[in-house]
């Protein structure tokens, strides 16, 4: 394998292996925020995690459970009942989308 072929294979590696940090990092933080009730950070927060990197269903529906709830806080309950029902429709089998369900039939 040539150099700079090698360098290009590293310096890939190295990026995504800082992206899934800094998604992590972003996901503790919000869960941090939002127990604090720093809800306009705890949105910021769920925004860097999302954009961070490509991610699996289950932490998309954990980011987006986490993003209802944090509207709801905010006064923002429309937002939170939309987010609930695509929790419900499209993450059914996860427990996001069974927490979803349990809260809009709570409304």
């Amino acid at each position: 394998m040539k150099l700079p072929t090698l360098v290009l294979l590293v310096a890939t590696l190295s990026l995504g292996a800082c992206a899934s940090l800094i998604q992590t990092a972003s996901i503790s933080e919000a869960y941090k925020h939002y127990e604090l009730q720093q809800y306009e950070r705890t949105l910021e927060l769920i925004t860097r995690a999302e954009n961070a990197e490509a991610m699996s269903a289950e932490t998309k529906a954990e980011l987006t459970y986490l993003k209802a709830k944090t509207y709801e806080r905010l006064g923002e309950s429309e937002i939170a009942h939309t987010l609930y029902e695509y929790l419900a429709q499209e993450h059914s089998n996860s427990q996001y989308g069974y927490l979803a369900v349990k809260q809009l039939n709570a409304r």
